[in-house]
């Protein structure tokens, strides 16, 4: 959304992307959303580099997983950290009870390659004409 000065506001986003998606068995999601919004979100973003966490759940599509997480990082170094390794080899029972119901996952690391930093986007202000009745 554009300022006063009709500058536009300028979101921190990271160059670098953490996509995983998996599949749960339907009787696990519940456990699976607990985990996963109460404990894992929560606890991975107060790891240093860590910019922000969207999930989502599969609308329709065929041969890609129902739940999908985009995790937005600085760059890769936060998956090397110390807090990170101390985070996966603490002992939680939710994240044990959850990892029971997930059958398929599939974990990439992106980096940014267009462009350098930010996000494109149209600010020309060009838009076609419209036709009216």
């Amino acid at each position: 959304m554009p300022n006063e000065n009709n500058d536009h506001s300028i979101q921190h986003i990271g160059n670098t992307i953490l996509v995983v998606m998996m599949e749960v068995e339907p009787e696990g999601e519940e456990a699976f959303e607990r985990w996963y919004n109460d404990e894992h979100l929560p606890e991975r973003l107060e790891i240093p580099g860590y910019v922000s966490a969207r999930r989502f759940k599969l609308e329709e599509g065929e041969g890609v997983l129902k739940y999908l997480c985009i995790w937005e990082l600085e760059d890769a170094s936060p998956l090397e950290s110390d807090m990170y390794k101390a985070q996966r080899a603490r002992p939680s029972e939710i994240r044990d009870r959850a990892n029971q119901y997930i059958t398929q996952r599939a974990r990439g690391l992106y980096k940014q390659i267009y462009p350098l930093t930010g996000a494109y986007e149209d600010h020309s202000g060009y838009y076609p004409e419209q036709v009216r009745g």
